[in-house]
């Protein structure tokens, strides 16, 4: 039987950690945790959940017990150590022109092990950073860098809502976030707004994105065309939380209301009309006008075969009649060139 808690380390970080359950732990209790190869000094900050199974206590590490009065003395002179290791640190960074910012020290409980924490834009090679200090202190170096999320968790501070950070308040994992969160929420994209203390988008972004598209469901968009009891409009604005939306009427004015109260909304086109339902009567004039309209295409389509028919039979008669006005034309031209050659050779005789 074993129990789960999330507890935070000397350093400012926070993981999860199991013990048995006959030690009774509450939220800012302090414990003696077995890391890898070292102890810690914690600090409980919840409890997860009891009797958990036996595959995840093995994975996490194990509280030994809970600290006395002595464990915390000693907690304190680690501090101090851990504050010198710092300024050390510090000052080595500076002769070696690293490109990092380190951000604390701290000593485990046994003071095998010393982790400095930093953050940098880049890769950095550190490793002559390490055997300098790793001399001057006497004891194992851990070097570790991490984000700028995780640096705005560990130094802690107050948001713009006015509450802790969630970042140090209770996130433990850093969830990929996006701008279409942001207009999902109707937010500015201001790079200000929708920011947070360490410079990336807001961790509420993605923990409150589930709530506002269940929300959007019942929300008419921006220029979405409705109708409400004093007219025609579009959506010139929306309160997601409220669900309040605000109209601009179309014989002008503005006026603002509840979503629930919209008559119907249709994104820039009219309103659908309602299906009527089809009569006896209406069809069987339907069907009589149908079968009339058939009847008059049937009579025009025999029209036209037949004036078709007689075009194709005249035709034979018509070349006739070509024909013969052709010949009887060539007939006339030969009767008539006779004659004047005829008269032609009179008057040749005369002549002579």
């Amino acid at each position: 039987m074993f129990n789960t808690y999330l507890v935070r380390l000397s350093n400012g970080m926070s993981c999860e950690a199991s013990s048995p359950a006959d030690i009774t732990l509450k939220a800012g209790d302090y414990a003696i945790l077995k890391r890898d190869f070292s102890l810690e000094y914690v600090q409980i900050i919840r409890k997860l959940a009891d009797d958990a199974p036996a595959e995840t206590v093995n994975a996490l590490p194990q509280i030994q017990r809970i600290a006395t009065v002595l464990d915390r003395a000693t907690a304190t002179e680690n501090e101090a150590h851990a504050k010198s290791a710092y300024r050390t640190a510090c000052a080595m960074v500076e002769k070696m022109q690293l490109p990092m910012k380190l951000l604390n020290a701290s000593y485990s409980f046994d003071r095998k092990l010393v982790t400095i924490q930093f953050t940098a834009d880049g890769r950095v090679d550190f490793r002559e950073l390490v055997k300098e200090l790793s001399h001057a202190l006497g004891t194992r170096l851990d070097l570790r860098q991490i984000g700028v999320r995780d640096e705005t968790s560990i130094c802690g501070g107050i948001a713009v809502c006015g509450q802790v950070l969630c970042c140090s308040r209770f996130l433990r994992e850093f969830n990929s976030i996006n701008v279409k969160m942001a207009k999902d929420q109707d937010l500015s994209l201001t790079p200000s707004t929708i920011s947070g203390v360490c410079g990336r988008l807001k961790c509420c972004l993605k923990f409150e994105h589930e709530g506002y598209v269940e929300m959007e469901k019942s929300m008419p968009r921006r220029g979405e065309l409705c109708e409400c009891e004093k007219g025609k409009g579009r959506v010139a604005d929306r309160n997601m939380l409220t669900q309040m939306v605000t109209l601009a009427l179309e014989d002008g004015g503005t006026v603002t209301l509840h979503a629930s109260e919209l008559k119907y909304r249709l994104r820039g086109k009219a309103p659908e009309l309602k299906k009527m339902t089809k009569e006896p009567v209406v069809e069987e004039e339907f069907s009589y006008f149908a079968a009339s309209t058939a009847a008059e295409e049937k009579a025009l389509d025999n029209a036209e075969r037949s004036d078709r028919e007689e075009k194709f039979s005249a035709r034979p008669e018509r070349e006739n009649n070509n024909n013969n006005n052709k010949n009887h034309k060539r007939n006339n031209k030969r009767r008539n060139n006779k004659r004047r050659n005829r008269h032609n050779d009179n008057n040749f005789d005369d002549g002579e």
